[in-house]
């Protein structure tokens, strides 16, 4: 290192930028499932799993609900054309 404080401050900040370089690109790069051990990422999935339960239960109740109506009306229809 020089003797310099200007030389010696600007290399201490170029260590620094490189160092945050690295870890941005550490972040960057790494994978989900790495991250903070993983615990995130296992969070995220039981989530996403819960939501398509969820999903799922409203899609068949929707589609029975609306099975429901259309022969409703038709039994209603039926009904009419016997009179």
């Amino acid at each position: 290192m020089s003797d310099n404080w200007v030389v010696q401050n600007l290399e201490n900040a170029l260590e620094t930028w490189n160092n945050k370089l690295n870890e941005i690109w550490s972040l960057l790069t790494g994978s989900p499932q790495d991250f903070k051990g993983g615990s995130i990422w296992t969070t995220i999935v039981n989530i996403n799993g819960a939501l398509q339960a969820i999903g799922l239960a409203l899609l068949v109740l929707f589609f029975v609900v609306g099975m429901v109506k259309t022969c409703g009306s038709f039994a209603e229809v039926k009904s009419l054309n016997t009179h």
